[in-house]
């Protein structure tokens, strides 16, 4: 009798493991409903979902270096916006001294007419030099590597009249990666710029100035309009090399987002809830939940009424 008695008590012991087993497990579902559903996420822990959870650190990980790359195209875009701002307000000094010249060449303008035409062309001359010493976010745009200085130095002589500028600046250029394999650069060497072969912009306006004081008109029509168009040719060179980059850019710019639109697709996918599902899936769980604690109920009752007779 006794060992009837006891093998029913192992049985119970064992059908009331079981039950609370159940409860638990039914319980840790709920609790994990109830999260997906406070968080918006399937994914939580890496045990929720180990292939998914690997799927979303992948896609996080590209979508990062999709964000950095956009960082970067957006500072090459910038930079190369301020450069054309620049080389802008040059050609338009240019049209200007190309007019100057072009009125001082004439016979019926008088010495006196060019000295005051003269004036106006140092005036230019100084723009020019302040604008090859032009700055972008605390950087000299024109220096190449050496930013911390200004490019470009105005000699003179004792009288205080311009003798030459020098370059102090290297030939140097920036390198920014906006794609995997993609690497523009967002610069211009100053000495391209505005000290390039035949087309020397100080050199050029300093001879016209000079001649310009001589009443060297032989020089102004023959030699110097030449030369402004040589240095209009270069800075309209460089300029459509921005436009260039800056078509290229673009095209890169709207396919990096387009990518980035693309893998935010998938981790909300891999990631994300569908809210009326999860809603749904909560009140199931909630109804296993219950429904294993009233089965873990009756099983301890009926273990201790077999107990206790």
């Amino acid at each position: 009798m006794r060992k009837g008695v006891r093998a029913m008590r192992v049985t119970n012991n064992v059908m009331m493991e079981r039950a609370m087993r159940n409860v638990n497990v039914a319980f840790e579902r709920y609790v994990k409903r109830q999260e997906q559903l406070a968080s918006g996420c399937s994914i939580n822990r890496l045990s929720d979902d180990p292939h998914g959870a690997a799927k979303a650190v992948r896609l996080r990980s590209t979508l990062k270096g999709l964000e950095q790359y956009k960082t970067n195209a957006d500072i090459a875009d910038t930079k190369l916006r301020a450069y054309d701002g620049v080389l802008d307000k040059v050609g338009n000094i240019m049209n200007r001294l190309r007019d100057l010249v072009g009125r001082a060449a004439s016979d019926t303008v008088t010495p006196t007419e060019r000295d005051g035409i003269a004036v106006e062309v140092r005036e230019l001359f100084e723009e020019v030099v302040n604008a090859g010493n032009e700055m972008h976010n605390g950087e000299h745009m024109f220096a190449g590597h050496k930013v911390g200085q200004a490019p470009f130095k105005v000699e003179r002589d004792a009288d205080g009249r311009v003798t030459g500028v020098l370059y102090h600046g290297d030939s140097g250029k920036d390198a920014i990666e906006i794609g995997p394999g993609i690497v523009i650069s967002g610069s211009l060497a100053g000495d391209e710029v505005f000290m390039a072969d035949g087309a020397n912009v100080f050199d050029a306006m300093i001879d016209i100035e000079r001649h310009l004081r001589e009443n060297d008109v032989e020089s102004l029509s023959e030699e110097d309009l030449g030369r402004v168009d040589a240095v209009v040719d270069n800075i309209l060179k460089h300029r459509a090399e921005i436009g260039g980059k800056g078509k290229r850019l673009e095209l890169v710019m709207d396919r990096l987002e387009s990518d980035s639109i693309s893998i935010e697709g998938l981790l909300s996918k891999t990631e994300d809830i569908d809210f009326a599902e999860a809603i749904m899936r909560l009140c199931e769980q909630e109804i296993v939940y219950y429904a294993a604690l009233s089965a873990a109920s009756k099983s301890v009752q009926a273990g201790l009424l077999q107990f206790l007779r």
